[in-house]
C-alpha cells in the first residue's frame, strides 16, 4: 500500500490495524472518531496541527518495522514514495 496524503485514514487502519497504537500515540483518536471513514490523512494532520509531510514519513517507518508478519497479515510489501517535491 502506497501511503499519500489522499489516504483515508481508515484504509491504512484496515490494511494495517497496528496502525491504531501509532495515530493513539499522537493524541490522534483515529480508531473512536465517525470521520476516520472518509477522512483523509492530509486532513487528519491539518486537525491535529500536524505537518503531513512529517507524518507520512513517520507513519511509514512504522509500518516498515513491523513484522513481516503480523495477526495472520500476509508478508508485507511496502513501496514508500518521497513526499511530493522532494525529487
Amino acid at each position: 500500500m502506497i501511503i499519500e496524503k489522499s489516504t483515508t485514514i481508515n484504509e491504512i487502519i484496515s490494511a494495517y490495524p497496528e496502525t491504531v497504537k501509532f495515530f493513539n500515540d499522537l493524541k490522534m483518536s483515529c480508531s473512536g472518531c465517525f470521520a476516520v471513514n472518509f477522512d483523509t490523512l492530509e486532513n487528519g494532520a491539518l486537525m491535529h496541527g500536524m505537518e503531513v509531510n512529517n507524518l507520512i514519513h513517520q507513519l511509514n517507518r512504522f509500518i516498515e518495522n513491523l513484522p513481516a508478519s503480523a495477526a495472520g497479515h500476509p508478508a508485507r510489501n511496502i513501496r514508500v514514495l518521497p513526499p511530493a517535491g522532494t525529487f
